[in-house]
């Protein structure tokens, strides 16, 4: 699509009067409205904002990168240049986003470089979002600036089709892409809508679109039995799903093999020669309870995005403008703990703390990580002492204890024989003792680490299946430390996304926990 960008007004504004954008694809799809200064937080956490801040303090702002903004009712929205424009916010006030040691160092080099801090910066104003896409999507394809997931870029075709309402030949003339390379990202998107709702309300499985693997799905569905063992297809024309076998049966099956998909690795290794493919399918048919008797019924498209199509002219002229809104229900009474689940452990303070869980309003965002991650460490306490493992887990964890510090007396043993020229064999026992590494230990008090590692290793396969455990145990360890940081972290911030995500992954393991509780003990 030829866009005449000359006609384009550029002006120059103050940095504190530039918004940075909510609807950014790096930051649309976690489903919680950040504000101002938790958007800079989220970007120098996930988006290297710092490093950013810091390049800039040193060699100064490169002319040529002004940003792209369009005038939304009282606000100038940052549509291209968010990490840029929020580097500078940042750079204005370093101690309100960072830690004493780096906000220090951002200090001196603006002391030593004599950085303007309150300076003005050229922008380009786009007449609204939509005219500014094109430049967005080509500089985010990874060419210029700093490359989309994969997800994102998905994201970002899919909302010009399902929201926007363009056409599929509109948007390849607006990307200045062809038809094949606009269906692409939309078959994915559509199969992985699918999944993430499935996975959400019937595994408490969450996935994010930014961290998922695509390129493994693109390649499971691309082979025609993985689209045959789905009961999938797509429609030629749009992209959108078809699904030929009955929905409950469809369900389960996307079910499983999304669950194998998340392993990426496990995933890449098994599915990859032609061979390796007919062993996955065969595999799923034999090892799963799938109905591979259904019969397929008439075709139907099914997707999660309803389509309202638009022309091309009319988004073109549609000049954004800032539009009332109506006042909002407050969500303070809306809860992260949904109202039908119980979880009762028969001991008054651990269902005390789920009772005060269970009632906390979303917006409580750090009391509630914090009073989750008491609830989770109290909980696995209970249920090691109740079910008398304290013994095994102080057994297991000396024994791994005792294997590593053999591993690191090894090594120094091995680089004192090489060093110095050492013929005979350094016997390494004399040193353990030395450094008190063969004593063992007691954990009857241990550490929400140590527990944690013993439930994943050694308790969940007692109660899940090999892929429930397995996805189980990659997030709990991801969830542990998000908990830790925002506990112990004066730089992490926690949002609404980070506590329903932790509370989704957690509540299996909660309610089988308190449902294999020795009571007798």
């Amino acid at each position: 699509m030829y866009t005449n960008y000359d006609t384009w007004e550029h002006f120059e504004y103050s940095i504190n009067t530039l918004h940075l954008d909510l609807s950014n694809p790096r930051l649309k799809y976690r489903n919680v409205k950040l504000n101002q200064t938790e958007i800079i937080k989220f970007l120098i956490q996930n988006e290297n904002v710092y490093d950013l801040a810091k390049k800039i303090s040193e060699e100064g702002y490169f002319v040529g990168e002004e940003p792209i903004i369009c005038i939304e009712g009282d606000k100038k929205i940052v549509l291209e240049g968010n990490r840029r424009v929020a580097a500078l916010k940042v750079l204005q006030d370093p101690s309100k986003y960072l830690s004493n040691a780096r906000s220090k160092t951002l200090q001196k080099n603006i002391l030593e470089n004599n950085i303007k801090t309150d300076r003005k910066i050229n922008c380009h104003i786009a007449p609204n979002r939509f005219h500014a896409n094109p430049i967005i999507y080509e500089r985010h394809k990874g060419e210029s600036l700093k490359k989309w997931e994969t997800g994102n870029q998905y994201a970002f075709v899919a909302d010009m089709y399902y929201e926007d309402g363009l056409a599929i030949e509109d948007i390849a003339n607006v990307l200045n892409e062809t038809v094949s390379r606009i269906l692409k990202p939309l078959r994915a998107y559509n199969l992985f809508l699918e999944a993430k709702d499935i996975l959400e309300k019937e595994e408490g499985v969450i996935i994010e679109i930014d961290n998922f693997d695509f390129t493994n799905l693109e390649r499971f569905y691309s082979y025609e039995e993985g689209r045959k063992i789905l009961g999938i297809n797509f429609n030629p024309d749009n992209a959108e799903l078809i699904i030929n076998i009955p929905r409950e049966e469809f369900n389960k099956r996307l079910s499983v093999i999304f669950k194998r998909i998340i392993d990426a690795e496990s995933f890449s290794r098994e599915f990859n020669k032609e061979e390796e493919k007919r062993k996955y399918i065969e595999d799923l048919k034999t090892n799963y309870n799938f109905d591979l008797s259904v019969s397929s019924k008439e075709a139907t498209t099914q997707s999660k995005s309803s389509k309202q199509t638009t022309s091309l002219d009319e988004q073109k002229g549609n000049i954004t403008s800032r539009k009332k809104k109506r006042r909002k229900r407050s969500s303070f009474f809306d809860r992260i703990v949904p109202n039908d689940i119980e979880i009762t452990f028969n001991n008054d303070k651990l269902d005390s703390l789920f009772d005060e869980l269970k009632t906390m309003p979303n917006e409580k965002y750090y009391s509630f990580a914090i009073l989750l991650r008491t609830y989770l460490e109290q909980s696995l306490y209970y249920y090691l002492k109740a079910n008398q493992l304290f013994d095994n887990l102080s057994e297991k964890t000396n024994e791994k204890t005792l294997e590593e510090s053999k591993k690191k007396v090894g090594s120094v043993a091995q680089y004192l024989k090489n060093t110095y020229n050492i013929e005979k064999a350094i016997d390494i026992e004399p040193i353990m003792n030395i450094l008190r590494f063969n004593s063992s230990k007691d954990y009857s008090n241990a550490s929400l680490k140590i527990m944690l590692d013993y439930i994943a290793n050694n308790e969940l396969n007692k109660y899940f299946d090999v892929q429930q455990s397995k996805n189980l145990k990659s997030y709990l360890t991801r969830i542990k430390d998000d908990l830790d940081l925002a506990v112990h972290n004066i730089e992490t911030y926690i949002d609404l996304s980070h506590n329903k995500r932790a509370w989704s992954h957690l509540q299996p393991l909660f309610l089988t926990l308190s449902q294999n509780i020795n009571n007798k003990n």
